[in-house]
């Protein structure tokens, strides 16, 4: 079978266009980021493998206009095409497929990501859907029912495969249950770079201290903590499973030496910690890597980390360390059920610092509770950690209730949620009413993307260059003046709200059994 993997671009009336690959929540950016969806790239890979046709079409890192991807999927006449979307963009995807299936009737349109595996019911009265994945293991479930509708005229009423929702013959669904990974993860494919245009996504991507970058394929499935309430990776429809860390460490060799790529970063929820973390580190020694000029990235989470740990990953060359700081107050943190404590924070981030990594913050806004005091405490802190020095960079965001989340289930039930419009949740406003006016929390978003901007934060980094650290010059001279048109745009796309019309405000009193 001819499998198409495609993102269409979409753009809005901004001249944005939409970021949906890799299961993020939407953001519309007009210097974009093009990220590798790195799962859908494992499942291409596999069906290659298996004997499959891949098309690997991803219309916004091919810079393609909606016209030029929608005639050259047509002309390429594959038998099933395969989408992710998630909830800022579904009315958009159900549009588009209604036009593509009057143009491809007999093509099987597959449909993915968190939005839909959760509600895939809307997805198939709202578009002609044909199957609607019920799991984010896109790879594993691909794996299986491509080979059996490619030998099966009657896969429709015959495939057992868990996880679907299949729209038949005659107009009703059928339902095969939830799928859970029972497989390892080691079975789903290493990521094939070159099937998947690798160099689409090496260059325009903010995490990248040195380019050609690309993400690893992922070392974590879903995420081993898994409890955060506003976060995708919670919940009965998840599973975790572990990359062994031998397979990793060849990707990375692959990667470093064939295709010369000069920095790594896993996107995993949370990447190794303990025993993992120290063998990964080391075998990146033994292997020689650390000495080839490539740096090396993950996510983490407060207290996953010890102090002989970190100093022996910055041995091992890695840099970039993105790490969520949702907020700085205990309340918040325990509504969110983050699983640690505000005063571990600096002794964590003092580690990272000492070693020379360099620590990514990324904050939140705008929790239906959040009051000003609390609101005033993080951006407090935040300045404290940047000043200091304790971290480099820092990304933040308004808290969008994403797809059926514990979190968006919770502003449902409050009655807190102020639309029932997809549209409205691609992170560019607050949708939820809170206990001060939305303008503050756009305030409070402006105060520290202007860090960047302070003298007290460019004198730290001065200071940083008497390290005598290549990484520490590059990040003065290079990465900081590619990083000042992304924080204006981060400014931009987050308050273009700022000063308009909000809604009733209402009064949220501070508790912690919501």
């Amino acid at each position: 079978m001819k499998i198409a993997i495609s993102y269409p671009p979409i753009v809005n009336k901004f001249g944005q266009k939409a970021m949906v690959s890799q299961n993020r929540n939407v953001q519309y950016f007009k210097t974009p980021t093009y990220l590798l969806p790195v799962t859908h790239a494992q499942a291409a890979t596999w069906l290659r493998d298996l004997g499959h046709e891949i098309l690997w079409d991803d219309g916004n890192a091919q810079l393609k206009s909606y016209d030029k991807w929608l005639s050259d999927i047509v002309a390429s006449k594959p038998d099933a095409i395969v989408f992710e979307s998630t909830t800022p963009v579904m009315k958009f995807y159900w549009n588009m497929i209604r036009e593509l299936k009057l143009k491809l009737p007999n093509t099987i349109v597959i449909m993915t990501g968190y939005h839909s595996m959760r509600k895939p019911e809307e997805t198939l009265n709202e578009s002609p859907t044909d199957i609607v994945l019920r799991s984010n293991h896109v790879d594993f479930v691909l794996s299986k029912i491509i080979p059996f509708i490619a030998a099966h005229d009657d896969w429709r009423t015959s495939i057992k495969t868990e996880g679907l929702f299949i729209r038949l013959l005659d107009g009703k669904y059928r339902d095969t249950g939830h799928f859970r990974q029972v497989e390892p993860l080691e079975k789903s494919a290493i990521v094939d770079r070159d099937l998947v245009q690798w160099k689409n996504y090496a260059y325009e991507n903010g995490n990248f201290l040195q380019t050609p970058g690309t993400y690893a394929t992922s070392v974590i499935r879903d995420c081993m903590f898994g409890k955060c309430t506003f976060c995708r990776y919670n919940g009965p429809d998840l599973t975790f499973s572990v990359l062994p860390v031998k397979k990793s460490l060849d990707e990375y060799e692959t990667l470093v030496r064939k295709h010369g790529v000069k920095e790594i970063f896993d996107d995993s929820g949370v990447w190794y910690r303990g025993k993992e973390a120290r063998e990964f580190a080391q075998g990146i020694i033994d292997r020689g890597l650390h000495k080839e000029g490539c740096y090396f990235g993950f996510n983490t989470r407060f207290e996953y980390l010890d102090e002989d740990t970190i100093k022996l990953l910055a041995e091992a060359n890695f840099r970039f360390v993105l790490i969520g700081l949702e907020a700085a107050d205990d309340e918040t943190l325990v509504r969110l059920n983050k699983g640690y404590q505000m005063q571990h924070v600096e002794k964590c981030l003092s580690w990272m610092t000492k070693y020379g990594l360099h620590p990514h913050l990324t904050i939140m806004v705008g929790y239906y509770w959040q009051t000003q005091a609390q609101l005033d405490q993080t951006v407090s802190f935040v300045k404290k950690l940047m000043f200091s020095g304790l971290a480099r960079t820092l990304q933040v965001t308004l808290c969008t209730p994403l797809d059926y989340t514990p979190y968006h289930d919770e502003c449902i039930k409050n009655g807190v949620l102020l639309t029932k419009d997809y549209d409205d949740h691609d992170m560019s406003k607050l949708i939820v009413k809170t206990p001060i006016p939305h303008d503050q929390y756009y305030k409070a978003v402006r105060d520290m993307y202007g860090i960047a901007f302070d003298p007290r934060f460019i004198f730290r980094q001065v200071l940083f260059l008497l390290t005598f650290k290549k990484r520490d010059w590059q990040f003065l001279f290079t990465y900081g003046v590619r990083a000042i048109r992304r924080v204006r745009q981060h400014i931009f796309n987050l308050t273009r709200e700022e000063g308009k019309s909000q809604p009733q405000q209402i009064e949220v009193k501070a508790s912690t059994n919501s």
